[in-house]
């Protein structure tokens, strides 16, 4: 009972106009020890994950390949150049820097593919632990802007500052063309994020001479708010939406 207390005091948001579609205190507070004994919260405070070329039990093989290489080609080329003479026409004397160039890329860039797909996959697998409402709120407001700040990352945006900044309203900063800067709002709430809510978006949105806003929340979005938000450079993502954003991205 103490822990669903400690729970429902760090929603940030208001508790009226509650949709029916919103999980109740109890499943969140279940939610919330399942994240937490699967290590899915602590995970998410390390933010950008660092990848590893090679897990551990797993052979090296890039490293192998390497390493033959490197034992076969360059005696190669030495007895070639000593047996046809190093002005020879047949191998002329770029040959070794070139040969080295190549090698050097051919060593350097399976360890850069590797890693940035490790470091994709490792996001990936982090963001889909989150799958239900009730674990989106079973988030604190940190750890759910670190969650759509992956779920941007995930489909091809660049996080420029970390969340949790909080300037103006706004908890994450974005980008990829034509976005040159897109400016997150996220709200974990339970109830409605109503009209005010997006008015004061969109006035940072103009201060900040963004090109577009996004407003996620775990909540509703009254009627009025998506009037008033119709034809203007915002998206307003519901709970639900959410739900179905997270269901794409995975």
């Amino acid at each position: 009972m103490e822990f669903q207390a400690n729970l429902a005091a760090m929603d940030d948001g208001p508790s009226a106009g509650e949709p029916d579609w919103m999980p109740n205190a109890e499943e969140v507070a279940r939610a919330r020890s399942g994240l937490a004994r699967q290590g899915v919260l602590a995970a998410l405070e390390r933010g950008t994950p660092t990848a590893r070329m090679v897990e551990p039990g797993q052979t090296p093989w890039p490293w192998l390949i390497g390493a033959a290489l490197w034992i076969v080609m360059w005696p190669a080329v030495i007895a070639l150049r000593i047996g046809l003479g190093w002005w020879s026409g047949w191998l002329p004397i770029w040959v070794a820097p070139v040969a080295g160039a190549l090698h050097m890329l051919a060593l350097a860039g399976p360890v850069w593919l590797a890693l940035r797909d490790a470091n994709r996959s490792s996001l990936r697998r982090r963001f889909g632990r989150v799958q239900t409402l009730a674990q989106m709120l079973a988030l604190d407001p940190a750890e759910f802007e670190t969650w759509i700040a992956m779920m941007f990352q995930l489909n091809g945006y660049r996080v420029h500052n970390t969340p949790h900044s909080g300037d103006h309203g706004v908890d994450i900063e974005v980008s990829r063309p034509p976005v040159n800067t897109g400016l997150v709002q996220c709200k974990r709430y339970r109830g409605t994020v109503g009209e005010p809510v997006v008015r004061e978006l969109y006035g940072t949105l103009i201060h900040e001479r963004a090109d577009r806003a996004w407003l996620a929340t775990t909540g509703a979005i009254s009627g009025k708010a998506r009037e008033w938000a119709a034809g203007k450079p915002i998206e307003l993502w519901d709970g639900q939406k959410l739900l179905e954003l997270a269901r794409k991205t995975r």
